[in-house]
């Protein structure tokens, strides 16, 4: 079905072609004729028209550069070639295909085909502005979602108790599945880093409601046992493929860490000689299937100066232009190198060392980073 305002562009040097295919398409589109491509631009240039019939011979110029023209200057002009000659006509079809014709008729033509042919053409333009505008409103609905997502991480580092925590957050996607929490609660600081399997939309939705999930446990309670245990029970919203792996740690004044690990990569502890001890998983990663099985809580003590990273494995799988990835051992390596750094210039080196490794391409995973230091 035609569109009220579809307008077509007919340009042939013949008179009696002009008038018809004007008698043909007339009862049901707004129609324009000019003898050449001089013309032609100059109706362009004045109106706009959804496609235009170009003949190939021109006293003034050609069809094929003047459909190159409208095609490089009015994208939206769909243009359908028409030729008298039959020799070398495969030649002609790639000619035109090349200089971004829809379609190339040889005349004479009957005028159902012609007929059949606009429709189809002005149908399938219609389609795809259809498709254009569907997504641009979702790439918009998409970042507003973005935003928020992003609105919901810690603004500024935070601090208390001799604690300082510093984040940082680079989803490969408008929507990513990581995400990080870091708050004061009384007696001591919390926070936790996930990532929940996936990329896109879908996780991004499993990411909001375990947040919501892991955030309604802690206001019950802070003590890592408790918070594992609420969080197993109302997971049950992850349908059976779906995972997520997950950190939650208690920062107590007295330097003492208790965590839990759902079978997140582990903690890298930064002691005051330089050294690095791996702190594990402590249990398996979150699934429905592994709901009746405990957390266990682990509890280690910090000496004033000594630096936690947690990150998600989007940091350590990031890969350069040769498909390389930068591994968990270079990780650990800048982390040490960087332990004279404040902590928000650490972070932020190692995001750089990330984006540094990609050479420039995206990330293919969420990446996130977070610096806890016991101060002294």
């Amino acid at each position: 079905m035609s569109r009220p305002h579809d307008r077509i562009l007919v340009v042939d040097d013949d008179p009696g072609m002009r008038r018809a295919i004007e008698r043909i398409l007339a009862p049901t589109y707004s129609v324009e004729v000019v003898a050449g491509a001089t013309e032609a631009l100059e109706c362009l240039e004045r109106s706009e028209f959804d496609l235009a019939l170009v003949d190939v011979r021109l006293k003034e110029g050609d069809g094929y550069t003047l459909c190159h023209a409208i095609r490089a200057r009015w994208p939206e002009t769909d243009v359908i070639l028409i030729t008298g000659s039959i020799s070398e006509p495969d030649e002609k079809l790639f000619r035109s295909l090349e200089e971004g014709a829809f379609y190339f008729l040889f005349k004479p033509f009957d005028r159902r085909v012609l007929r059949a042919l606009v429709e189809r053409c002005l149908r399938l333009q219609q389609e795809r502005e259809t498709k254009d505008r569907y997504a641009e409103a979702l790439a918009g609905d998409l970042e507003k979602a973005r935003l928020f997502q992003h609105s919901l991480l810690p603004r500024d580092p935070v601090a208390g108790e001799g604690w300082r925590i510093e984040g940082r957050l680079l989803s490969c996607d408008a929507l990513g599945g990581d995400f990080y929490l870091a708050q004061a609660v009384d007696g001591g600081l919390v926070f936790s880093v996930s990532d929940v399997v996936g990329h896109g939309v879908s996780a991004a939705m499993y990411a909001g409601m375990l947040r919501s999930t892991l955030d309604a446990a802690r206001r019950r309670g802070v003590d890592p046992a408790r918070v594992g245990r609420e969080v197993l029970l109302g997971i049950d919203f992850f349908e059976a493929a779906a995972c997520a792996t997950m950190i939650y740690a208690l920062l107590l004044p007295d330097g003492r860490l208790r965590y839990v690990n759902a079978g997140h990569p582990p903690l890298l502890w930064l002691k005051g000689d330089g050294g690095i001890e791996r702190l594990g998983a402590t249990g398996t990663l979150l699934n429905r299937i592994f709901r009746d099985r405990p957390l266990p809580v682990e509890e280690v003590t910090l000496a004033p100066g000594d630096r936690l990273l947690a990150y998600t494995d989007g940091t350590f799988e990031a890969r350069n232009p040769a498909d390389q990835e930068l591994g968990p051992e270079r990780l650990e390596e800048a982390f040490a190198d960087l332990r004279d750094r404040p902590p928000g210039e650490a972070v932020d080196a190692l995001m750089d060392l990330v984006m540094a490794h990609c050479g420039g391409r995206p990330v293919t995973d969420d990446v996130t980073v977070v610096l806890v230091e016991r101060e002294g």
